[in-house]
C-alpha cells in the first residue's frame, strides 16, 4: 500500500467515524423529515380509524345503512386509510437512512417490522372496499347482507388484531434509538416503549386470556400510553432527533 493509499484510506475511516458518532451534518434534515411522516400517519390515520369506529354504532345490522347514508365521508375515510401506510412506509425508510450507520441493527428490526405490518393493514382497507360495495351494489336479501357484512367485520377486526402486534414492535427499536440519544430522548423512548407495549397487548392478551371483550385499568393505562407516546415520538423527531450527540458520549456506547 502506497502512501497515498494510506492517506485516502485513513481519510475514509475518519469520515465514517465521525458521523458515527454525531457530525452535524450526517443525515441531517432526514430524522426531521421522518417526524413529520410520523406526523402524517397520525392525522391520516385518526380520520380512518375514527369513521370506521363511529359508523358501527349500532352493530353490523346497521353498518350498511350508516355507510350509505355517509357514503362520501366513508370513501374518504378509505383514502385516508390508504394513505396512512402509504406514509408509514416513508416515514420507515426515512428512519432507516437517518440511523443505518449508527444504529444499524436497531433500525433494521424498525423497518422489517413495519414492511411486515403493511400487508395486513392494507387488507384492512381493502374490507372496507369489500363493505362500500355491499352498501352501494345490488340489493341482495337482508339475512345474506347481515351475513357479508359479519363476515366481512370479523376479518377486519382479526387483521386489525394481528396488525397492532407490529404495530407495537415497530416501536420498540425507534423507543431505543430515541432513549440512546439521552437529553429529551430518554423521556420520548420511555413513552414510545410503553406505547408499543399498549398496541402489543391488542393482540397478546385475548390470546393469553380469552373472555369478553372489556376494558380493564392495565387496558385503560396502556391506551393512554399509547395515545401519549404518539405525541411525545412525533415531537422528539421533528426537533431533537438530528441533533448531533455528544462525541465522547457516542464513543462510550457501542451502536445497537
Amino acid at each position: 500500500m502506497g502512501r497515498g493509499d494510506f492517506v485516502s484510506g485513513g481519510t475514509e475511516l475518519s469520515s465514517s467515524a465521525s458521523y458515527a458518532v454525531g457530525d452535524p451534518s450526517a443525515g441531517r434534515g432526514l430524522g426531521r423529515a421522518a417526524g413529520f411522516g410520523y406526523l402524517a400517519i397520525f392525522l391520516t390515520g385518526i380520520p380512518w380509524f375514527g369513521v370506521m369506529q363511529a359508523f358501527r354504532a349500532g352493530g353490523d345490522a346497521a353498518l350498511l345503512g350508516h355507510i350509505r347514508q355517509g357514503e362520501a365521508l366513508f370513501r374518504l375515510s378509505i383514502l385516508s386509510g390508504a394513505a396512512t401506510f402509504v406514509a408509514y412506509l416513508v416515514t420507515a425508510s426515512l428512519l432507516y437512512r437517518r440511523y443505518r450507520t449508527e444504529a444499524g441493527v436497531a433500525v433494521t428490526l424498525l423497518f422489517a417490522f413495519v414492511v411486515g405490518s403493511v400487508p395486513f393493514s392494507l387488507l384492512a382497507v381493502v374490507r372496507q372496499m369489500e363493505l362500500l360495495t355491499l352498501a352501494t351494489g345490488e340489493r341482495l336479501p337482508p339475512a345474506d347482507l347481515l351475513a357479508q357484512t359479519a363476515s366481512l367485520m370479523h376479518d377486519w377486526d382479526a387483521v386489525g388484531q394481528l396488525s397492532s402486534l407490529f404495530w407495537g414492535l415497530w416501536l420498540l427499536p425507534l423507543a431505543w434509538l430515541a432513549w440512546r440519544s439521552r437529553g429529551s430522548g430518554r423521556l420520548a423512548g420511555v413513552f414510545v416503549a410503553l406505547g408499543g407495549l399498549g398496541y402489543m397487548s391488542v393482540f397478546i392478551k385475548p390470546m393469553v386470556w380469552p373472555g369478553p371483550a372489556g376494558l380493564g385499568p392495565i387496558d385503560l393505562a396502556f391506551a393512554a400510553a399509547t395515545v401519549l407516546s404518539e405525541f411525545t415520538i412525533t415531537l422528539w423527531l421533528i426537533f431533537a432527533s438530528d441533533r448531533p450527540r455528544n462525541p465522547a458520549m457516542a464513543l462510550s456506547t457501542q451502536p445497537a
